[in-house]
């Protein structure tokens, strides 16, 4: 599957081929569209083009959530809608997988996180940053202040969060998406 080494993270490889790709868009669907979406792209991925009750009945996924996630990903290009005459004289409804359309999806998601990244660290960068160990939530040092350093959400003390380890992590991540963004638009485009 991978080029050069055979671990479970599509970041890690020299080179990206379409298994990474699909692990990648499936993780990015999964997350956005549910659990649901995910088994929807693994069957069009196997069988290409496939009506939609077919689809539907071997996914198992109820009908009004399968035709909602399908609109979703055909919103997104990444499925195909197509009508097909029935011998009986009715249509059936089909859905075939668009791939290139998929790696596009993928890209184009990358590039939206980078791009958020980008600016959560130029906000942490500029700012000193409280955060609840409790709630998690985060606060300015104003909001803190106003606060007392105390959440008004749980009454937890807050704790000023290590602004070069943070920096550090949030750099590693959007080099790791630059480095990924970068692999994908060598092998794809």
């Amino acid at each position: 599957m991978y080029k050069e080494s055979h671990n479970s993270d599509p970041t890690s490889s020299a080179e990206i081929d379409m298994d990474d790709l699909i692990k990648l868009a499936k993780l990015i669907i999964a997350k956005i569209y549910g659990k649901n979406s995910n088994d929807l792209l693994t069957y069009l991925l196997a069988n290409e083009y496939v009506v939609e009750e077919t689809l539907l009945q071997d996914t198992n996924i109820r009908s009004n959530e399968g035709r909602r996630i399908l609109q979703y990903l055909s919103d997104e290009a990444i499925v195909v809608p197509d009508k097909i005459r029935a011998s009986e004289g009715g249509v059936l409804h089909a859905w075939r997988l668009n791939k290139s359309a998929l790696i596009a999806f993928v890209l184009k998601k990358l590039k939206k996180a980078r791009e958020k990244l980008s600016v959560r660290m130029k906000f942490e960068s500029e700012n000193t940053i409280y955060r609840c160990p409790q709630c998690r939530k985060i606060y300015t040092l104003e909001d803190a202040f106003v606060n007392d350093f105390y959440c008004p959400n749980d009454g937890s003390i807050l704790v000023e969060v290590n602004k070069e380890e943070r920096l550090k992590v949030l750099s590693e991540t959007i080099n790791k998406l630059d480095y990924l963004i970068r692999k994908i638009e060598q092998a794809y485009r």
